[in-house]
């Protein structure tokens, strides 16, 4: 669900002070100038390449993105004192990320977790009239944008899938899972990979949750009944049934996130007729 954003405003959390709102009352918050919402740092390392001329550069991932905005309070001198206290508590620290919304013209409306670090303002003479320069400064841990829409595909239990054996003789032979044909279809408009949260509910026994796309499956040694609820986070790889952990229970482990395009995904098992519902948002660099 959007929270109403115009073209060209932000707000930190769904509760916070909007900023560059077209507003004709003071005071607000008129933003000159955004930093970080490009690409974010790749994480380099640099090595010569020993014998001969040139070097290798490591660039496969990214750190975090630091996010600033600049802009302009306009106020009076009877209130411009209260709205920075407003402007500093809303951008206090946190233990936890929270969104940080914006909307830019001819897109949805998107968002970044972010831990907030504070605004900054000196008091300069045209603090006399009610007025100041300000700085809000952000980072995310997390450097994917999201859409704010949050989508979601439910997928039935399709029948049984098994993980398959192999053992050696004198080469390895092994055969592969054996899955139900029925599924559904994640569907990704972004511009790179995104995490999504799965929740199988019951009855289940040995759940499968197998990416046929990319060929990867996570398989579960759990058996759920009807009142168990599973949730997996593709991002953080965090397994809890009922709410607590159960990260041991994961007998095949190939974690994955859903590329750009289409990814048929089934739900299967040793026996069980539960549901499976993946929900996710599409990410941009």
């Amino acid at each position: 669900m959007t929270i109403g954003l115009n073209d060209y405003e932000f707000q930190l959390d769904t509760t916070g002070v909007r900023l560059n709102t077209d507003s004709t009352g003071i005071p607000f918050v008129d933003i000159n100038k955004v930093s970080g919402l490009d690409n974010s740092p790749y994480r380099e390392t640099f090595r010569d390449h020993e014998g001969t001329d040139g070097g290798f550069l490591d660039a496969e991932f990214e750190t975090g993105r630091a996010i600033v905005l600049d802009g302009i309070v306009y106020g009076d001198t009877l209130n411009i004192e209260s709205y920075l206290d407003t402007l500093k508590q809303n951008y206090a620290p946190v233990r936890n990320p929270i969104p940080f919304y914006f909307k830019s013209s001819g897109v949805s409306e998107r968002f970044v977790n972010v831990k907030p670090r504070g605004v900054r303002f000196d008091w300069e003479q045209a603090r006399r009239i009610g007025i100041t320069n300000i700085q809000f400064q952000m980072y995310a841990e997390d450097p994917r944008i999201y859409d704010n829409d949050l989508l979601s595909i439910a997928v039935p239990y399709g029948g049984p899938a098994t993980t398959g054996f192999g053992f050696n003789f004198g080469f390895n032979l092994s055969f592969g899972a054996t899955v139900p044909a029925s599924g559904g279809i994640v569907v990704v408009s972004g511009n790179r990979p995104t995490p999504a949260i799965i929740t199988v509910t019951g009855p289940a026994t040995l759940p499968s949750i197998v990416n046929s796309t990319d060929g990867l499956t996570l398989t579960f040694n759990l058996t759920l009944s009807a009142s168990d609820v599973l949730v997996i986070d593709l991002a953080t790889r965090n397994v809890t049934v009922n709410g607590a952990n159960a990260r041991f229970s994961l007998i095949e482990p190939n974690w994955w996130l859903f590329n750009p395009g289409s990814t048929f995904v089934i739900f299967g098992g040793q026996s069980g007729s539960g549901t499976m519902v993946i929900s996710y948002r599409n990410a941009w660099r």
